[in-house]
């Protein structure tokens, strides 16, 4: 199978980290990374992405987005989950300066991997996907990006039930279906059944033994214990890498198509997203075949790159 080339767009905590981890590890190309608020500020977010991704081997730029959401709520962020820096406390420097996602000229950089046909990933708020669509929307047709976004029949953490990500800015992601862009939303529902327990993560870094997995070990303990708290599992759910693994291995994950609204405004059920009657405006995923990403997503997160791009072959 050939490695996917890709655009990212991350509000950088923990399950983003094991999400670039996996995606670099199993061959994908990422060719640009957006960050924008959510787990952590934007700035925090950036630097934890370019970290992540140099300690990995990866060159890719990476772009300063959104620091806040359409309607400029007040940001609320999953600190019991990711801590103040995104990593609880393995957080990155923010000495060096990034460049923004706008660029000077006008041209959006999630616009332009668009229209060179890359697959997108979102694995925040879909805030900056909804910003690049007012700049440029004729950059954005045909295009299907994956997003980490919805819970459905299953109660998301977010007041009303809503996940984070699209509690966060919901009204971006209403912009973006409004827009015909048919996002493919990979939902709680999914992420949910698969499981990093603390025995996999702790062999897996005492196997691997780089300076960037023992970063990930002392970030993901509190990850875990939040998980724990709040799912009732004896380890953490990597919803990010969830959606990370549905990009690289497509076979494993179902998805069909889907007419989807998100409550927005005054409602109760904030960002909440619901399925309505009408022509499909995303694909949502339906089913996985859990153990095999389960195991496939644990043996490639502490496998040298040379290993799973032989397996992926």
């Amino acid at each position: 199978m050939t490695a996917p080339r890709l655009h990212i767009d991350t509000d950088c905590g923990v399950d983003d980290a094991l999400a670039l981890v996996l995606l670099v590890r199993s061959g994908a190309d990422i060719a640009s990374v957006s960050a924008v608020f959510g787990n952590t500020y934007v700035d925090q977010a950036a630097a934890n992405a370019r970290g992540v991704l140099r300690l990995s081997g990866c060159p890719a730029e990476i772009y300063i987005g959104a620091g806040h959401g359409t309607a400029r709520r007040r940001a609320e962020r999953m600190r019991p989950a990711h801590g103040v820096d995104g990593l609880n406390g393995a957080g990155f420097s923010q000495r060096w300066k990034l460049p923004l996602l706008q660029k000077g000229h006008g041209a959006d950089v999630i616009a332009y991997a668009a229209r060179r046909g890359l697959k997108g990933l979102f694995l925040g708020p879909a805030t900056n996907l909804a910003n690049g669509l007012i700049g440029d929307p004729a950059a954005f047709r045909g295009w299907a990006p994956t997003l980490m976004a919805g819970a459905f029949d299953l109660e998301g953490l977010g007041p009303g039930g809503a996940d984070f990500n699209t509690w966060s800015d919901p009204e971006a992601l209403q912009r973006v279906l409004d827009a015909g862009v048919a996002p493919r939303l990979v939902p709680l529902d999914v992420t949910t059944q698969i499981i990093i327990g603390e025995d996999a993560m702790a062999a897996g870094v005492a196997e691997s033994g780089t300076p960037l997995d023992h970063r990930l070990a002392r970030a993901t303990p509190d990850y875990m214990a939040f998980h724990g708290k709040t799912w009732k599992v004896a380890g953490c759910h990597p919803h990010d890498a969830v959606a990370a693994a549905s990009v690289l291995w497509p076979d494993l994950f179902t998805f069909e198509p889907a007419r989807l609204t998100v409550a927005c405004g005054d409602s109760p059920r904030l960002g909440r997203v619901e399925r309505t009657e009408g022509t499909a405006n995303a694909e949502v995923c339906v089913a996985v075949q859990a153990q095999a990403v389960q195991e496939r997503l644990i043996a490639a997160l502490f496998a040298p790159v040379q290993q799973v791009q032989g397996a992926n072959a």
